[in-house]
């Protein structure tokens, strides 16, 4: 059995070189995948579903939908612990676009003790990408996605958003670069008559 930091190293190096090609052959798991991974409104979602895949990959009899402790089964966990412990360390590392502290102090992850099927009414904003993330773990649960590559798959989206995010960064650097060269001072023009432009 692996550790939580060989499961996400996995996970990582699954994806890192090929960013382009999905893991997943379901295209309805692959568009929730996508939905909840670069949903903007709400980026603690996507570490409740990272944690609860980390703690299945890491222990397979764990049911991935019950990340309380407070729940009474021999297949419950923390998922607190596996976002705090293993997350936070691999999303700093990876400059992940992803909340900086854990998703389970978000109102409407704490203070739970209930299995999160897809009965479950997470009251949290947007409705839809809570219902995705319960759905998402539904499939992980009945066998229709290995939460190993349900992981990778989400981190593969995460690290998009990285690279998005830094190419509109190194364009906006680059436009303002050139307004900066435009407006300086031409070296064949005097100062007077550079300041009576």
């Amino acid at each position: 059995m692996a550790e939580p930091t060989e499961v996400l190293d996995s996970a990582f190096q699954l994806v890192a070189n090929d960013l382009d090609r999905s893991l997943l052959f379901d295209e309805d798991i692959q568009e929730k995948t996508e939905y909840v991974a670069r949903n903007l409104k709400n980026r603690a979602v996507v570490r409740l579903l990272m944690a609860c895949l980390l703690a299945k990959s890491h222990i397979p009899h764990l049911d991935v939908r019950k990340p309380y402790t407070k729940i009474p089964a021999p297949d419950a966990f923390s998922g607190r612990s596996y976002d705090e412990q293993y997350l936070t360390a691999f999303i700093r590392a990876h400059n992940l676009p992803c909340n900086s502290t854990t998703a389970f102090l978000t109102p409407a992850l704490r203070n739970r003790n209930a299995t999160l099927d897809k009965e479950v009414n997470l009251v949290g904003r947007p409705p839809r990408l809570y219902k995705t993330v319960l759905s998402l773990l539904d499939d992980v649960h009945k066998g229709r996605v290995q939460p190993e590559l349900l992981l990778a798959e989400t981190i593969r989206w995460l690290l998009v958003m990285r690279d998005e995010r830094q190419q509109r960064i190194n364009s906006f650097l680059q436009e303002l670069e050139t307004v900066t060269i435009r407006y300086r001072r031409p070296p064949t023009l005097s100062w007077r008559l550079w300041n009576n432009i």
